[in-house]
């Protein structure tokens, strides 16, 4: 857990130091062109990850609704091309040749830049009127932006990044909720009270089934209510426990053994449990199903995105890390509870959230600019037990915090 990505930052940060100088150089001496107006075709780009790509589309959702000519295509990662797949309001959704892992790599194979330079010829001839680059640090979307050949773009401009030189550029403040920040860079009111759902959510099926968990990629199919081999009672609830985090983000992790230890408080109540976490956190999910005392399912590693949303769907409650399946949670208006190290509930807390974390660690928040600095102690999340974490799923539980945002747990203080 001790891993961090200031390395790779810093390289890229170099890279881009010299062409964001370019860039500003020939802007300051050439006139900006005039927002685009009427029905248009736009591209918007976003490379991760995937709670921002699940927070983005409540954005996308209005500003296609109040543009319904307006054509809209996404260039985006690999790892969260599905989500917008799913997104009725996307015309079309090219994929970038990366992944994000082992990036150095990555960039060292010609074939990527192969495909790279096949996909930009692609997206050049679709003259796109207007790019939309919701990427909140990196200042690739600029040159993107000129490889295609796009007249106007818009951006964030962020305090300690470098400059991006988009034609449009809002500030990105640093605690403002991630979902408000993508309204206001497509030029939209942030509304009074958060969206609505995304997703509607189907009934949890009570049903006991036998067979495995499906694995098989579902893309082109409904997503069904899941339904655990092994029912909870009938006064208990399906709990998800999102124990891992995105690669990039181990800091972020709550010890798996405290996620043990909450089952096993919880499960007192009758409640039945599933394990939701990624392939290279197998391992993990073997132990707290191993060590908890409860009715645990493990789904780690069996699922894909489809599978993810059918699983996730069907749960009454999340728990888990700030990462991304909280907020696809969020999206489907399902009751979540989320562990804050490293990083701002103020911030990445998901729609529905009862956040939890710890007000006395003085190092948090540590997270920004898409780093972390290094850390011996991990105290904001060591040091958060299992008990309160468990007092506040029973309140969740309970009706005693309906809004979901109520209220904020911090150091058992309510």
């Amino acid at each position: 857990m001790t891993r961090s990505n200031a390395f790779i930052r810093g390289l890229e940060r170099a890279a881009m130091t010299v062409v964001s100088g370019a860039i500003g150089y020939r802007m300051k001496f050439g006139t900006g062109p005039a927002e685009p107006s009427g029905p248009q075709r736009v591209l918007i780009c976003k490379w991760c990850c995937l709670g921002d790509a699940v927070v983005s589309l409540y954005a996308i959702r209005e500003f296609k609704n109040r543009n319904p000519a307006t054509i809209i295509d996404m260039l985006v990662s690999s790892r969260i091309a599905e989500v917008y797949r799913r997104a009725t309001e996307i015309n079309e959704v090219h994929v970038l040749p990366l992944t994000g892992k082992r990036l150095v790599l990555e960039l060292l194979k010609p074939t990527l830049w192969t495909r790279f330079f096949a996909l930009i010829f692609r997206l050049r001839q679709a003259q796109y009127a207007q790019f939309i680059d919701l990427e909140l640090y990196r200042g690739t979307g600029p040159v993107l932006k000129r490889l295609i050949g796009i007249p106007f773009s818009r951006g964030f401009q962020v305090e300690g990044a470098l400059p991006k030189h988009h034609d449009f550029e809002v500030p990105l403040p640093r605690r403002m909720p991630e979902w408000q920040c993508f309204y206001r860079v497509l030029g939209l009111d942030i509304p009074p009270a958060p969206p609505e759902a995304l997703y509607r959510r189907e009934s949890p099926s009570r049903q006991t089934q036998a067979g495995k968990i499906p694995t098989a990629p579902l893309a082109a199919t409904p997503i069904p209510a899941a339904s655990s081999p092994i029912p909870p009672s009938p006064q208990g609830k399906r709990i998800g426990i999102v124990f891992g985090s995105s690669f990039n983000w181990p800091q972020k992790k709550w010890p798996w053994d405290n996620y043990a230890e909450l089952i096993s408080l919880l499960s007192l109540d009758g409640h039945a449990f599933v394990l939701l976490g990624a392939s290279d956190e197998t391992e993990e999910g073997a132990r707290i199903a191993a060590r908890a005392a409860a009715n645990v399912i493990d789904t780690t590693g069996q699922l894909d995105y489809a599978g993810l949303c059918r699983e996730v769907s069907a749960c009454d409650l999340l728990i888990g890390n700030d990462t991304g399946t909280m907020h696809l949670a969020a999206a489907y208006g399902i009751p979540t509870v989320t562990l804050f190290g490293p990083t701002d509930p103020e911030k990445w807390n998901p729609l529905t959230s009862t956040p939890v974390f710890l007000a006395t660690v003085p190092c948090r928040p540590c997270y920004y600019l898409g780093s972390m600095p290094p850390c011996d102690h991990f105290s904001c999340l060591r040091k958060l037990e299992p008990s309160l974490v468990a007092e506040t799923v029973r309140g969740v539980l309970s009706g005693a915090n309906k809004s979901g945002q109520d209220e904020q747990i911090q150091d058992g203080i309510r």
